[in-house]
């Protein structure tokens, strides 16, 4: 019968649905009142299953299907009497607890509570209702546990004669002792609970109407005291200790047990959906607004604004576990924790201008403790245009025009948007400059040109430069490849050497052409349209009328499309055109977005195809000023159009490997004929000289530098909440490290190369990040593949580059500098950081590292490496730097600690199990150090058999000693590789006189070469014979002749003289 009444209850019709509400809410209160009126033995069991079960079901169902919004409201007040009807008479009975007479009614509560509206204006009564709810809901401890850190207090094993004192505690540490669909109901009925602020005039409502909830009658005694601390001490608790109970005394037993309820109301309301209200607008509040209520309350105690306080504070640290706990999604529900963010920062960005200054000084400290928690929120376009118009808006919004006010908050806005642009640019200076040009660009009404001379005033003085910045300590834009970039991003032209980027004048001027190229697809368009098309009218003979016409964005796809294939295949032949290529690209950006915002999901191929060319043809074309085009687009589109993101890094990076697959810039490490060497003396190299290339190197590595400089920028916006992106930047990190013979080795690389080993070493530092943590080793093994990558550089021997830009010398120093930097402050850390389990799965000694081989102890060699690394760094970095400013007395070293004999024997011996060349390489580093000389000799002598392939070795094995001793080591010459013929010419001088296995040695490398390239050095050919006793120089000298007329004549006239 209860189920029928409930059903006609739902039909909608208003005296049926109240008739039967009223018989059921009555029947419910009575049995609840003859639970305390009769003992518990003599009650059917059929009256104790109609409270428990059956009539909550119908209080559910009636809730579930009623559709009319009047009966809704009306049934919502209803039930919510019921509740404070029931919890009352549950208090009035000594004794008992009320939480099992109250919580069959809570999933009827939190479903008609679920479509209500909590920022909504409220009646009065319905909020003392609620207040009333959440009054005893705490009281009888119905909420789940909201102590992260859960207490050790005692289990209470029933509800029933159990203490206050332990009931209210245990409702804030746990565990739960009800129905988990209790639990479940009261987190939902928080999302739909307004703020239980009751009046606007006092703080409380009378003391008495308090008590009128909390019966006095059922405590025993001087049992109301008792209660009282009880309440204050669950409080504290819930409070996470930030108010001590001490300082509760002036608060009362009711209003600490009200206290507690607006804790545990504020704190579960962000527990279960990160804080964000879903209003009926098809919008989300933050529940921000709810928990900032109580403080705007007037005429509060200074203990009650402390407990406040605390619960704002309460809810923001739940708020951020929230969002912590999805760190690691992907897809949509990555979106929603991103939204989530976005919203609550855009609320306190517009708290900042509350009139209160406990509320403003508690927004700015909240907003400064999530950007440093969730740095992404810094790009999020919304808070950046909210943060430059929420001055002008929230200052003229006001019903009053206070002047000391209005300044106060305009210094306010002004002082926090600065920082927060600054510290933008620090890290992403592409990316920031681009969502400001975007904010520029947004159609400009009267409500947006009033806030203009603000944001005028305050980017007019934001500049970012090479040189000192407005931030402390190094920073991503103190990298020169990232500030390069920065440039190209701004769509400034770099005129001076030293770059000083002003935001303001850049980005009007580039919003501007932006607007424009926006403007011309848009009246193309319309003008397109206008016209019905290009099939309009008749048809010129010979086509077919039939054919369908084309849409604008078919025809306009088609030519932008065969546009930058053309330029791709111009490049090839001859420079191309950059100011046109330039032209090209910004209008198919701007049909791109223009295709974005009007949503249609038409020709997705033909769109694909040209993001694709966007994105390929500045790494085909390979020019610096390409690649500035490049970046200027690509950081258009992903301001612009932040989903585009994951697209445009992806054919990025396939773009980046591509370049590495057919050797260019970075990775043309095939390429014999570089640096000043190469051109003044081309006998240095082993082999015949190869000519000149026909491109100059140095442009594709630039051109590698500056998109260095764009990824390093948008790693580290993506950092924090891409988990997608980050692993694409993943994989091109692990192509581009598979292997330290990728890289070129021109010495204009310097600079380009150690930038490269500066985004490994930052992405690798990610594995401290929690949205990582799954891929710790593959992070370790590619730490390992940076710092082997990075120490292949040393294997080479030392080479100055030449610019005609005069700053480009000091820039490839400071990018060095920076790395060794970087490296100084992740050495000491790394170390300790790692979990014991994966280094003992390293130090196994059955494991070959897949880098390094055999270790024996993997965290002691591993430090050792960077050691190495670093003091090699830092030596480059000063070679650089002493190149850059030949005659600067002042003495920039940072890492001049004096290195024992025994250190540098450690070092050699590291250097050498790395790879030989690198130790033999040291000595031309630093040549004065006897104790490295002799230690690589002996490792070399010890080693030789593995060193037949190294000409470089041959020095130490071949002396005048071991010729003296006719030592056993000479006997390897015959396998030996050639070395370059100003090498093997040494040895035919006098110490070594004339030894048959060098002699034999040095002519075999002579025979590689050309007889006309070997008549530089005839005049040393012809001295030695002197000590030819074996006749060897005469016979190559003889059979050269035989094939060189021009040798034969050089050799007759050196011999005559």
């Amino acid at each position: 019968m209860l189920d029928a009444i409930s059903r006609v209850a739902c039909l909608g019709f208003e005296k049926s649905y109240r008739e039967s509400v009223v018989l059921m809410t009555r029947s419910y209160l009575d049995k609840v009142k003859a639970v305390g009126a009769a003992e518990n033995n003599t009650l059917p069991s059929e009256a104790t299953a109609e409270r428990t079960e059956t009539l909550p079901a119908g209080f559910l169902l009636v809730a579930s299907n009623l559709t009319s919004t009047k009966l809704r409201s009306d049934y919502r007040h209803r039930l919510l009497s019921l509740c404070s009807d029931v919890g009352l008479a549950a208090e009035s009975k000594s004794g008992r607890s009320g939480a099992d007479l109250m919580g069959p009614l809570l999933p009827a509560v939190a479903e008609i509570c679920s479509d209500f509206d909590p920022v909504s204006s409220v009646e009065p009564s319905l909020l003392k209702l609620f207040r009333n709810l959440w009054f005893y809901i705490v009281l009888f401890g119905l909420a789940p546990p909201i102590q992260n850190n859960q207490a050790s207090t005692k289990p209470v094993s029933t509800p029933l004669n159990t203490g206050e004192s332990c009931v209210a505690l245990q409702a804030v540490a746990g565990p739960y002792m009800w129905n988990s669909q209790w639990s479940v109901a009261v987190q939902r009925i928080a999302q739909g609970s307004p703020p239980l602020v009751v009046s606007s005039v006092k703080w409380l409502e009378d003391e008495l109407e308090l008590n009128a909830l909390h019966n006095p009658g059922s405590r025993r005694g001087n049992g109301d005291e008792k209660a009282a601390v009880g309440q204050r001490t669950a409080l504290s608790a819930a409070l996470g200790g930030r108010v001590e109970v001490a300082a509760m005394s002036t608060i009362s037993g009711v209003k600490a047990t009200y206290l507690l309820a607006v804790a545990f109301l504020e704190i579960l309301r962000f527990s279960g959906s990160g804080g964000i209200l879903s209003a009926t607008l098809n919008k989300s509040n933050s529940s921000f607004g709810c928990v900032f209520e109580y403080l705007l309350t007037p005429n509060l105690t200074p203990a009650v604004t402390q407990c406040l306080t605390a619960v704002v504070h309460r809810a923001f640290e739940t708020m951020l576990s929230w969002l912590e706990e999805r760190t690691s999604d992907i897809g949509e529900e990555s979106n929603v924790r991103e939204s989530v963010l976005s919203v609550h920062a855009g609320f306190l960005i517009k708290s900042m201008s509350q009139r209160d200054e406990h509320v403003r000084d508690l927004s700015v400290k909240l907003l400064t403790q999530l950007k440093e928690k969730f740095p992404q929120v810094l790009w999020n376009s919304s808070c950046l245009d909210l943060l430059l118009i929420s001055v002008h808006n929230e200052l003229t919004s006001g019903p009053v025009s206070d002047p000391a006010w209005v300044a106060t908050i305009r210094s306010l806005y002004q002082k926090i948007a600065r920082e927060w642009i600054t510290s933008a640019l620090s890290y992403a200076p592409c990316t920031t400059q681009g969502l400001i040009q975007e904010n520029f660009c947004k159609p400009s009404g009267a409500q947006r040109t009033q806030h203009t001379a603000d944001v005028v005033s305050l980017l007019s003085e934001i500049r970012i430069c090479i040189g000192k910045n407005d931030w402390n300590g190094i920073r991503t834009a103190n990298i020169p490849a990232v500030m390069d970039s920065a440039a190209a991003a701004s769509g400034a032209r770099k005129e001076a050497p030293d770059i000083t980027l002003e935001v303001l004048s850049t980005a009007v001027v580039s919003a501007t052409v932006k607007c424009n190229h926006a403007g011309e697809i848009a009246g193309m368009r319309r003008l397109f349209s206008t016209m019905g098309g290009l099939n309009m009218g008749v048809s010129p003979p010979g086509t077919q009328s039939g054919q369908a016409p084309q849409s604008f964005d078919e025809v306009f796809l088609s030519k932008f499309v065969r546009l930058l294939q053309d330029f791709v295949v111009t490049a090839e032949k001859q420079p191309i055109d950059n100011s046109q290529f330039r032209e090209t690209c910004s209008q198919a950006t701007a049909l791109l977005l223009d295709h974005l915002v009007s949503d249609s999901r038409t020709n997705l191929e033909g769109f694909s195809q040209l993001i694709r060319l966007l994105c390929w043809c500045p790494a085909y074309i390979s020019t610096p000023d390409a690649m500035e085009t490049g970046i200027y687009i690509w950081t258009w589109l992903v301001s612009a159009a932040p989903s585009l993101g994951p697209l445009v890094l992806a054919e990025l990076v396939d773009a980046w490997l591509w370049t590495m697959d057919t050797k260019r810039g970075l990775f043309a490490s095939d390429m014999k004929y570089c640096g000043p060497d190469a051109k003044l003396r081309p006998h240095l190299i082993p082999g015949e000289p190869e000519a000149p290339p026909e491109k100059d190197p140095v442009e594709a590595i630039i051109a590698h530098r500056l998109w260095l400089g764009f990824f390093i920028d948008r790693f580290e916006v993506v950092r924090h909440d891409s988990i997608e992106q980050l692993l694409l930047l993943g994989r091109m990190l692990q192509g581009m490290m598979k292997s330290p013979t990728h890289f070129s080795h021109h010495p204009a690389a310097t600079g380009t190369f150690f930038t490269a080993m500066q985004l490994g070493l930052n992405f690798c530092s990610c594995q401290d990040q929690f949205n990582l943590q799954k891929c710790n080793m593959g992070l370790q093994l590619l730490e390992d593949r940076v710092y082997r990558a990075a120490l292949g550089w040393f294997a080479y021997a030392p080479e100055f580059y030449e610019s005609p830009n005069k700053s480009f010398a000091q820039r490839e120093a400071q990018s060095v500098s920076i790395f060794v930097h970087n490296l100084q402050n992740t050495s000491s850390t790394d170390s300790g950081s790692k979990p014991q389990g994966r280094e003992g799965e390293l130090n196994t000694a059955d494991q070959i590292h897949p880098v390094w081989g055999s270790v024996d102890n993997y965290a002691t060699a591993k430090e050792k490496r960077k050691q190495l690394l670093l003091m090699l760094s830092q030596n480059e970095a000063d070679r650089l730097e002493v190149w850059a400013q030949p005659i600067n007395t002042k003495d920039t070293s940072t890492f001049r600690g004096k290195i024992s004999s025994d250190k540098w024997i450690d070092h050699c011996r590291t250097a050498f199990a790395v790879d030989p060349r690198i130790a033999l390489s040291m000595p031309m580093r630093f040549p004065t150090n006897a104790t490295l000389q002799s230690e690589i000799t002996q490792l070399v002598q010890t080693h030789i058999l593995e060193l037949r392939t190294i000409p470089e070795a041959l020095p130490f094995f071949i002396t005048p000693k071991a010729v003296d001793e006719n030592s056993a080591l000479l006997q390897q010459l015959p396998h030996w590789a050639p070395c370059s013929v100003t090498q093997a010419l040494e040895f035919f001088t006098s110490p070594y006189k004339g030894h048959p296995r060098v002699m034999a040695y040095v002519l075999r490398v002579m025979e590689t070469y050309p007889p006309e390239t070997v008549t530089f050095f005839m005049p040393q050919l012809v001295q030695s014979l002197r000590y030819d006793d074996g006749k060897l120089v005469e016979g190559y000298l003889l059979g050269a002749a035989r094939r060189s007329n021009i040798f034969a004549h050089i050799l007759i006239w050196h011999l005559q003289v």
